[in-house]
């Protein structure tokens, strides 16, 4: 009958396989249900961590206690059926689902922005009536808020972008005959390390291992060769096992007993290493034969010197500086050779001259000297070589990279949070709706070659819409009283001419009369009725006022008597603009030449 430790290793081994990729030295282990609480922390402790998206534990690299806990848990490690790049494919996928639900969450906040702000353009203060200034703060913030929003989703879109990049660009890279030829001198390199620490080992497991040490060989060899530490009886830890020799606390037998018990086991994981190494380069290097590369391993030929040349220069010589572009001169002294050899080789060398030969150097107490060996063989001075001139480096192409409309809404943000959303006052300023103002456009019957007036152009929405409509054929005239409204109309603007002044003090000599008038005028202190009326007054024979006004008794009694066209325009049209007043559409048509 099993027991209940076997039962319990069945079930593991059959829930949970473990796999091991080369190409990354990664340890995966795959689970078909939820890990316990104990295997869980056993699992982090080891420095395995949780891959969601992988549906998996990942240890970043090979370790002899990682592989045992795995062989503990599923029983052997298998072969990672993925290649790296096949997961960085996957990868890439998941970053690229990433990016565009982010971009998704950038559009859905830039238009959300876009329909709050939509009368404002460029960046230009709010400008709002005195009834809708702390909404219009209110909308402010929004506005802020959601360009913040906005910016940060693209930036986090453009991020996980290049991600998907790069975890394609890595999976390439790391498959580079250059950088796999670099990665197996660099796993040479570590296991000649770990080979030299198991050396040590072995030698120490060779002294200990002799039948009789007396205490002074142990300590001489403890002070030169073992310096590690050892536990006393009491089981306390000793910083150094020749201290505790040397002051009694340990007997040699001690010390011996426990270096044998600890050793073996030591160098045992040292093996484990050496042969995870020797795998992992007999991989590599299969790779790159694959790939016809195995030439990138051969040792790189020492540079050739220049030829050393021992000759007499009474006056010296000119040699190369390793400190500066400009040559020193050193004069010249004579010995023989016994007494160069005497020199430190800290105080002697070579240095080039003419770019073709080497002398020899040695520091005195007057300088830095060249040297002339007296009893060595003469040699006759060669030519000088004129250096080859350094080419100058060439400079880097510059890729231009197309700018995606997304990258340029987030610039255009940047810019705009820069500056602040700015909120200013201006009075009796309701904005007309688009959709009011294009139906304010069909009503006048505009034709090419009138001449229009818009006496309260606000934020330009009527402006607009003609526009629209009427792109060619109008000539137009814009008035606005207030002065940062009129600057703003001349940036939407600037092909039209825009006057920053009181309507009511217009007069027909200096604006002429014209055959249409389209206008949203206050409606504060029935100062749509006098704005109407003087309208009237600058209107051709046979034109045509399309206007909006306020559905009181005092407009009821003096407008609608004047109206062709009279419609109560629902209730809450102005609300976006900041006020509930009831209003009205309608049109008065000039009169013509002969008074009718």
């Amino acid at each position: 009958m099993a027991t209940v430790e076997q039962a319990a290793a069945a079930h593991s081994f059959a829930s949970m396989t473990a796999t091991y990729s080369p190409e990354d030295n990664k340890l995966r282990l795959y689970s078909l249900s939820r890990l316990d609480s104990e295997t869980y922390a056993r699992v982090k402790a080891a420095g395995f961590r949780w891959a969601p998206k992988q549906d998996l534990f990942v240890a970043p690299m090979w370790t002899p206690e990682r592989e045992d806990l795995l062989i503990e848990l599923a029983g052997e490690i298998g072969d990672e059926d993925t290649s790296l790049a096949e997961r960085q494919e996957q990868r890439a996928e998941r970053f690229s689902g990433y990016k565009e639900n982010r971009t998704a969450d950038a559009e859905r906040a830039h238009a959300h922005v876009d329909s709050i702000s939509e009368r404002f353009a460029g960046g230009q203060p709010i400008l709002v009536g005195h009834h809708s200034e702390r909404g219009a703060r209110r909308d402010a913030e929004r506005i802020e808020n959601g360009m913040r929003k906005a910016l940060k989703m693209w930036e986090t879109a453009e991020y996980w972008k290049q991600r998907a990049a790069g975890a394609i660009a890595h999976a390439k890279y790391k498959e580079r005959p250059t950088v796999r030829a670099r990665r197996i001198k660099t796993l040479e390199a570590e296991q000649r390390k770990v080979q030299r620490e198991r050396d040590h080992l072995l030698t120490s497991l060779n002294f200990w291992t002799a039948e009789t040490i007396e205490l002074e060989a142990a300590k001489t060899f403890c002070n030169f060769h073992d310096r590690g530490g050892c536990r006393l009886v009491d089981g306390e830890r000793y910083w150094s096992a020749w201290g505790a020799l040397d002051d009694g606390k340990i007997t040699v037998e001690q010390l011996k007993l426990q270096r044998l018990n600890a050793l073996p086991r030591v160098m045992g994981r040292l093996d484990r290493w050496i042969n995870h190494y020797t795998n992992r380069l007999e991989y590599e290097r299969a790779m790159l034969a694959e790939d016809g590369a195995t030439h990138l391993l051969d040792p790189k030929p020492r540079p050739k010197q220049l030829p050393l040349c021992n000759y007499r220069a009474p006056e010296g010589l000119d040699v190369q500086s390793p400190y500066r572009s400009e040559p020193m001169h050193l004069s010249q002294i004579e010995m023989t050779q016994a007494e160069y050899a005497a020199i430190s080789t800290d105080y002697k060398g070579t240095r080039t001259v003419g770019n073709s030969h080497r002398v020899r150097t040695a520091m005195r107490k007057m300088g830095l000297h060249c040297v002339f060996l007296t009893d060595a063989k003469i040699h006759t001075p060669p030519e000088p070589i004129q250096p080859e001139p350094v080419s100058e480096p060439t400079q880097r192409e510059t890729v231009h990279r197309e700018t995606s409309e997304a990258e340029q809404k987030a610039r255009q943000l940047r810019q705009q949070l820069k500056a602040g959303v700015q909120i200013a006052v201006a009075p009796q300023l309701f904005p007309t709706p688009p959709d009011l103002a294009s139906r304010m456009v069909e009503l006048a019957g505009l034709e090419p070659g009138m001449t229009v007036l818009e006496p309260s152009a606000g934020t330009g929405n009527i402006l607009r819409a003609i526009l629209q409509d009427h792109p060619e054929g109008l000539t137009m005239t814009a008035i606005e009283q207030d002065e940062r409204l009129a600057r703003l109309l001349g940036q939407l603007f600037p092909n039209l001419p825009t006057a920053a002044m009181d309507f009511l003090e217009t007069k027909e000599e200096f604006t002429g009369r014209f055959d249409r008038i389209l206008m949203n005028p206050p409606f504060a202190g029935a100062q749509d009725v006098e704005h109407i009326n003087h309208a009237i007054t600058l209107l051709k024979p046979g034109g045509r006022i399309v206007a909006i006004c306020a559905n009181g008794p005092r407009q009821q009694e003096a407008l609608q008597p004047l109206a062709n066209f009279w419609e109560p325009l629902p209730p809450g049209t102005f609300k976006e603009s900041g006020t509930n007043v009831n209003t009205v559409l309608l049109t008065i048509e000039g009169r013509s030449a002969d008074g009718a």
